[in-house]
């Protein structure tokens, strides 16, 4: 059994094919990430926010980082913290620093 559609169907199925892949495609394009990188192995904690209302907002924490450790998040804003006394793990911390990505921008955030 052949299916035979109208003309019209094809088109309307054609230009919602053209505006799914557009509107997938241009959302990847505008896909913003920051990672957060330090050498500094001699920390005992970094604390990060992420969103537009960073440093403000839940807390994520970090410990036991290595060298070679990165975390990567999508968003446009990260502001990140550490701790103060190397590896002695005492509850101060260093002022917020924030790093700020245009969309589709990915770069890198240094802990301070």
């Amino acid at each position: 059994m052949a299916f035979c559609f109208k003309p019209a169907f094809w088109s309307g199925l054609s230009v919602f094919l053209a505006l799914f892949l557009v509107l997938a495609l241009g959302q990847k394009a505008n896909a913003t990430s920051i990672t957060l990188d330090t050498t500094d192995t001699a920390l005992c904690e970094v604390q990060v926010t992420i969103g537009p209302e960073a440093p403000n907002g839940p807390i994520h924490r970090f410990t036991d980082i290595d060298a070679d450790d990165r975390y990567t998040f999508e968003t446009n804003k990260l502001c990140n913290r550490r701790s103060i006394g190397g590896e002695a793990c005492i509850d101060d911390y260093t002022d917020w620093a924030c790093c700020e990505a245009k969309d589709g921008e990915d770069i890198t955030c240094r802990v301070p």
